[in-house]
């Protein structure tokens, strides 16, 4: 057996034995910040931190980056590896993947964030799966929860917080990482 088949056999394992409450199950295709394609089963395999947010956010967003920036700092190399922060746009139409790669570079987001933009239906929908509300304002802001959503390995829903009561070592403790 060639190492391409038993990856791929491997990876539908994982796929097949999602549990329902899973947010995998949503079996979508995303966006990511390199243009590519990336369907949601993918992300299965090492626990995430997920956040919704938009890139020209000047309020909620930057901290909630911040935040996750902060978790990711605390946690040594190893436990990195681990883990991975799932960024999801919530104004896909401008948030392109030009726009994402740029908003990455500043933020200094490296290879352990995946930044995700697809249609409204797919935001809307991964939003209710998560329970994140949020409404388009007249003046072109969004205004949504700033949740902190962290899912397992098979993607079923960990925690869920706003901020960081305790700093980031106290959702790392919860983590057990």
């Amino acid at each position: 057996m060639t190492l391409i088949t038993t990856l791929l056999l491997t990876a539908f394992n994982v796929q097949a034995a999602l549990p329902g409450d899973s947010i995998y199950q949503l079996n979508s295709d995303w966006q990511n910040r390199q243009g590519n394609s990336l369907n949601i089963r993918q992300l299965a395999g090492k626990k995430r931190i997920v956040a919704m947010i938009y890139t020209d956010c000047i309020t909620a967003c930057p901290v909630i980056v911040s935040d996750l920036k902060s978790i990711q700092a605390a946690l040594g190399t190893e436990q990195q590896q681990g883990l991975g922060f799932v960024l999801v746009s919530l104004t896909p139409a401008k948030d392109t993947p030009k726009i994402m790669r740029h908003f990455a570079k500043k933020r200094k987001l490296d290879e352990h964030w995946t930044l995700l933009s697809g249609n409204d239906e797919q935001v809307r929908t991964l939003a209710m799966a998560l329970n994140i509300r949020y409404m388009g304002l007249a003046d072109g802001e969004v205004a949504h929860s700033n949740a902190i959503t962290v899912l397992d390995e098979q993607g079923r829903v960990q925690l869920q917080q706003t901020g960081l009561p305790g700093g980031p070592e106290a959702l790392i403790d919860k983590l057990g990482l």
